[in-house]
């Protein structure tokens, strides 16, 4: 689709976003793909972006190309699932591996995603709790992806990387479903048992030679905590894993926002307040900050609920503040990290 660069003095409400737009600090304002609005000018404005990559409007026979690309993706997306319920079937009727199933679900992943909305676009389509395991597996992956290529990493490692995310909870295949699936509180057995998954995946990849170390290191430390506080080693900092940092911030995500038999899924503002609450010491802030600060402009042009009643779209998601936008509510902008009264609980 072809694109022009326009002066913001010139676009008006309504012109589509060509390119993902950065501030100076390289920190993402606003995606590829958005609906310009007043607010979104005058955020750009004050960010002291003066030029901005827009579509041609009179190309969007093109963007119906887009959408038959995206409808590809998502077929695709769903094959994968059923993909990596075939290697873990596998395991669970005691076969090996099947290192090459692995290999091209992680080759379609790579090869396929031409577009970053599409993936926040079949993730957030593509959900149900009965194959949350599988779902969440392709989900891991993806999120770890995104994040390699906003870390700037290079090809082999984002590669490794989504292997890494397809296999981080292959070791489950190995726990009882009756306590993963349990509603209520675990056990402190229960919990234990659970937490052998990570040594499990280690173990079960131990004799795949195309799995590297780096690969094999992430399924195993992806529960390791950056102050030390994880497991299965207490491994701290720089001692971990960057593939597992990586897929500990995607994992983590990915948990928040689905839906399981034991919990009810939260939105994603509600799921950047649990980072802002447990994010430094859990996470590396780097790795976190470079996910939530890019993932978050995702949701520029959402609609929300409010805890009022009211039906809003998110024009404007601060850096400072990810888990309190600023929304439009007809003809009114109210800023969440100031209104204290209101609160987004429901994507619509």
């Amino acid at each position: 689709m072809k694109k022009r660069i326009i002066s913001i003095y010139k676009c008006s409400p309504g012109e589509i976003t060509a390119d993902d737009i950065y501030s100076d600090k390289g920190v993402l304002i606003v995606p590829k793909d958005v609906t310009i609005s007043d607010y979104i000018i005058k955020r750009l404005t004050d960010f002291r972006i003066f030029d901005i990559p827009v579509y041609e409007m009179t190309e969007m026979t093109e963007k119906a190309t887009e959408n038959i690309q995206f409808r590809i993706f998502a077929e695709k997306y769903k094959e994968n699932i059923e993909n990596i319920k075939e290697v873990v079937s596998d395991i669970v009727s005691g076969k090996k591996l099947d290192y090459k199933k692995v290999d091209n679900i992680s080759n379609s992943i790579y090869t396929k995603v031409s577009s970053n909305v599409y993936i926040m676009e079949c993730i957030n389509k593509v959900r149900g709790i009965d194959e949350y395991t599988y779902t969440h597996s392709i989900n891991v992956s993806l999120y770890s992806m995104l994040i390699a290529k906003w870390l700037g990493l290079g090809e082999e490692d984002i590669r490794d990387i989504i292997q890494a995310g397809l296999l981080h909870d292959i070791g489950k295949s190995k726990v009882p479903q009756s306590i993963l699936n349990k509603r209520g509180a675990l056990l402190p057995q229960e919990f234990e048992k659970i937490k052998e998954h990570v040594v499990i995946g280690y173990n079960l990849t131990a004799d795949i030679p195309q799995l590297n170390d780096k690969i094999r290191q992430a399924i195993l430390m992806h529960h390791e905590r950056d102050d030390g506080n994880g497991y299965p080693m207490n491994a701290k900092g720089e001692d971990i894993n960057l593939y597992a940092k990586i897929i500990t911030v995607a994992d983590v995500f990915d948990a928040l926002t689905s839906e399981r038999v034991y919990k009810r899924k939260i939105t994603p503002f509600e799921t950047f307040k649990e980072f802002e609450k447990i994010g430094f010491g859990h996470f590396d802030v780097k790795v976190m900050y470079t996910f939530l600060s890019n993932i978050s402009s995702y949701y520029v042009g959402s609609k929300v609920k409010l805890d009022s009643g009211e039906i809003g779209e998110v024009v404007y998601v601060a850096p400072q503040c990810m888990s309190k936008p600023v929304i439009r509510v007809g003809e009114t902008y109210v800023d969440l990290s100031r209104d204290t009264q209101r609160k987004i609980i429901e994507m619509v």
